[in-house]
Protein backbone atom coordinates (compact mmCIF):
# COMPACT_ATOMS: atom_id res chain seq x y z
CA UNK A 1 0.00 0.00 0.00
CA UNK A 2 1.11 3.51 -0.65
CA UNK A 3 0.99 6.30 1.90
CA UNK A 4 -2.04 7.71 0.07
CA UNK A 5 -4.02 4.45 0.24
CA UNK A 6 -3.01 3.91 3.87
CA UNK A 7 -4.43 7.32 4.79
CA UNK A 8 -7.54 6.77 2.67
CA UNK A 9 -8.17 3.37 4.27
CA UNK A 10 -7.83 4.82 7.77
CA UNK A 11 -10.29 7.64 6.99
CA UNK A 12 -12.99 5.31 5.63
CA UNK A 13 -16.04 4.68 7.79
CA UNK A 14 -16.68 0.90 7.77
CA UNK A 15 -20.40 1.43 8.39
CA UNK A 16 -20.67 3.63 5.29
CA UNK A 17 -18.62 1.17 3.24
CA UNK A 18 -20.78 -1.75 4.30
CA UNK A 19 -23.92 0.26 3.60
CA UNK A 20 -22.69 0.90 0.06
CA UNK A 21 -21.99 -2.81 -0.44
CA UNK A 22 -25.48 -3.72 0.79
CA UNK A 23 -27.20 -1.03 -1.28
CA UNK A 24 -25.33 -2.07 -4.43
CA UNK A 25 -26.11 -5.73 -3.84
CA UNK A 26 -29.78 -5.11 -3.04
CA UNK A 27 -30.47 -2.96 -6.09
CA UNK A 28 -28.67 -5.39 -8.41
CA UNK A 29 -30.32 -8.42 -6.82
CA UNK A 30 -33.78 -6.80 -6.93
CA UNK A 31 -33.35 -6.13 -10.65
CA UNK A 32 -32.22 -9.71 -11.23
CA UNK A 33 -35.18 -11.23 -9.39
CA UNK A 34 -37.61 -8.92 -11.18
CA UNK A 35 -36.23 -10.17 -14.52
CA UNK A 36 -36.45 -13.84 -13.47
CA UNK A 37 -39.98 -13.42 -12.09
CA UNK A 38 -41.16 -11.68 -15.27
CA UNK A 39 -39.65 -14.29 -17.59
CA UNK A 40 -40.24 -17.49 -15.61
CA UNK A 41 -42.75 -16.74 -12.83
CA UNK A 42 -40.24 -17.88 -10.20
CA UNK A 43 -39.47 -16.07 -6.97
CA UNK A 44 -35.90 -15.71 -5.70
CA UNK A 45 -35.92 -18.86 -3.56
CA UNK A 46 -37.45 -20.98 -6.33
CA UNK A 47 -34.92 -19.79 -8.90
CA UNK A 48 -32.01 -20.25 -6.49
CA UNK A 49 -33.15 -23.79 -5.63
CA UNK A 50 -33.30 -24.75 -9.32
CA UNK A 51 -29.86 -23.27 -10.01
CA UNK A 52 -28.31 -25.01 -7.00
CA UNK A 53 -29.78 -28.35 -8.06
CA UNK A 54 -28.19 -28.02 -11.51
CA UNK A 55 -24.76 -27.80 -9.85
CA UNK A 56 -25.10 -30.98 -7.78
CA UNK A 57 -24.29 -34.57 -8.70
CA UNK A 58 -27.36 -36.19 -10.24
CA UNK A 59 -29.15 -32.82 -9.93
CA UNK A 60 -30.58 -33.72 -6.54
CA UNK A 61 -29.99 -32.74 -2.94
CA UNK A 62 -31.48 -33.50 0.47
CA UNK A 63 -34.25 -30.97 1.09
CA UNK A 64 -32.82 -29.93 4.47
CA UNK A 65 -29.44 -29.15 2.88
CA UNK A 66 -31.03 -27.22 0.03
CA UNK A 67 -33.10 -25.24 2.55
CA UNK A 68 -29.93 -24.37 4.45
CA UNK A 69 -28.15 -23.27 1.28
CA UNK A 70 -30.97 -20.91 0.27
CA UNK A 71 -31.23 -19.63 3.87
CA UNK A 72 -34.69 -21.00 4.65
CA UNK A 73 -36.01 -23.01 7.55
CA UNK A 74 -36.93 -26.55 6.55
CA UNK A 75 -40.61 -25.68 7.12
CA UNK A 76 -40.39 -22.55 5.01
CA UNK A 77 -38.54 -24.38 2.26
CA UNK A 78 -41.22 -27.07 2.14
CA UNK A 79 -43.54 -24.44 0.66
CA UNK A 80 -40.93 -23.57 -1.98
CA UNK A 81 -40.54 -27.27 -2.81
CA UNK A 82 -44.33 -27.69 -2.97
CA UNK A 83 -44.64 -24.87 -5.53
CA UNK A 84 -41.80 -26.25 -7.66
CA UNK A 85 -43.29 -29.75 -7.47
CA UNK A 86 -46.74 -28.48 -8.45
CA UNK A 87 -45.19 -26.88 -11.54
CA UNK A 88 -43.45 -30.16 -12.44
CA UNK A 89 -39.95 -28.68 -12.07
CA UNK A 90 -38.80 -30.95 -9.23
CA UNK A 91 -39.85 -34.16 -7.57
CA UNK A 92 -39.28 -35.58 -4.13
CA UNK A 93 -37.39 -38.85 -3.82
CA UNK A 94 -36.73 -40.90 -0.68
CA UNK A 95 -33.17 -41.66 0.36
CA UNK A 96 -32.65 -45.43 0.16
CA UNK A 97 -30.13 -45.39 3.05
CA UNK A 98 -32.03 -43.13 5.46
CA UNK A 99 -35.83 -42.92 5.44
CA UNK A 100 -35.71 -39.58 7.28
CA UNK A 101 -34.00 -37.92 4.30
CA UNK A 102 -36.00 -36.70 1.32
CA UNK A 103 -34.23 -35.55 -1.82
CA UNK A 104 -35.44 -32.84 -4.13
CA UNK A 105 -34.43 -33.56 -7.72
CA UNK A 106 -34.90 -31.78 -11.01
CA UNK A 107 -37.30 -33.18 -13.57
CA UNK A 108 -36.59 -32.86 -17.30
CA UNK A 109 -38.80 -29.75 -17.35
CA UNK A 110 -36.96 -28.44 -14.30
CA UNK A 111 -33.59 -28.88 -16.04
CA UNK A 112 -34.85 -27.00 -19.10
CA UNK A 113 -36.26 -24.19 -16.96
CA UNK A 114 -33.11 -23.99 -14.84
CA UNK A 115 -31.01 -23.66 -18.00
CA UNK A 116 -33.19 -20.78 -19.21
CA UNK A 117 -32.97 -19.14 -15.78
CA UNK A 118 -29.19 -19.55 -15.80
CA UNK A 119 -28.97 -17.93 -19.24
CA UNK A 120 -31.13 -15.02 -18.08
CA UNK A 121 -29.06 -14.60 -14.90
CA UNK A 122 -25.86 -14.57 -16.98
CA UNK A 123 -27.31 -11.98 -19.36
CA UNK A 124 -28.67 -9.80 -16.55
CA UNK A 125 -25.50 -10.00 -14.45
CA UNK A 126 -23.38 -9.15 -17.46
CA UNK A 127 -25.46 -6.01 -18.07
CA UNK A 128 -25.91 -4.91 -14.44
CA UNK A 129 -22.67 -6.11 -12.83
CA UNK A 130 -19.82 -6.96 -15.21
CA UNK A 131 -20.52 -4.21 -17.76
CA UNK A 132 -21.05 -1.59 -15.04
CA UNK A 133 -17.87 -2.40 -13.09
CA UNK A 134 -15.77 -3.81 -15.89
CA UNK A 135 -14.51 -7.40 -15.85
CA UNK A 136 -11.48 -6.75 -13.62
CA UNK A 137 -13.42 -4.91 -10.90
CA UNK A 138 -16.26 -7.45 -11.09
CA UNK A 139 -13.75 -10.24 -10.40
CA UNK A 140 -12.28 -8.29 -7.46
CA UNK A 141 -15.77 -7.75 -5.98
CA UNK A 142 -16.68 -11.42 -6.44
CA UNK A 143 -13.41 -12.57 -4.85
CA UNK A 144 -13.88 -10.16 -1.93
CA UNK A 145 -17.42 -11.42 -1.33
CA UNK A 146 -16.19 -15.04 -1.49
CA UNK A 147 -13.55 -14.15 1.11
CA UNK A 148 -16.23 -12.65 3.35
CA UNK A 149 -18.40 -15.74 2.90
CA UNK A 150 -15.55 -18.06 3.89
CA UNK A 151 -14.71 -15.85 6.85
CA UNK A 152 -18.31 -16.00 8.03
CA UNK A 153 -18.35 -19.78 7.75
CA UNK A 154 -15.35 -19.93 10.05
CA UNK A 155 -17.28 -17.98 12.69
CA UNK A 156 -20.59 -19.81 12.39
Amino acid sequence: MTAHTDTAAQAVDPVTLWGQVIEGFQSTNKNLHREVAAAHALNAAEAEALLRLTRTPHQRMPMAELARQVAFSTGGFTKVADRLTKRGLVQRAPCPEDRRVVYLELTAEGRATAEKVRDLVAETMTATFVDVLGPERAVVVAQAMADLHRSGLDRA
